[in-house]
């Protein structure tokens, strides 16, 4: 019996199992079987199949988001200052901010 598929592998490329993608990218078999999803793998009952492109694709979006931007830092992130230059979230001053601290405190970390 034949189990090639001409049209899917024209597309997306030759078909892989998890051991031959262990292989291939020199990682272990059980860690392609958990995160096979982040492979561009799919699972088709208790088997899970790759096919080349989609595994390319994969890791190529995972390095795009990784990479860093021009100062050296991450691509995806920005941090928000403040009127002094001092990063922070949100519209709460230094002082508004340890007062919601100390209220929340409830085990006295933060009390003097």
């Amino acid at each position: 019996m034949d189990r090639s598929f001409p049209i899917i592998e024209t597309d997306l490329g030759k078909r892989l199992s998890p051991k031959e993608l262990s292989a291939l990218i020199g990682l272990n078999y059980s860690t392609i079987r958990k995160y096979y999803q982040k492979f561009g793998g799919i699972k088709i009952g208790n088997r899970y199949v790759f096919f080349e492109r989609k595994v390319v694709d994969a890791i190529q979006t995972a390095v795009e988001v990784n990479r860093p931007n021009a100062e050296g830092g991450p691509a995806n992130t920005e941090s928000i200052r403040d009127e002094e230059g001092r990063q922070r979230v949100g519209n709460e001053t230094e002082e508004e901010t340890n007062k919601r601290l100390m209220k929340e405190d409830r085990h006295g970390i933060f009390s003097e």
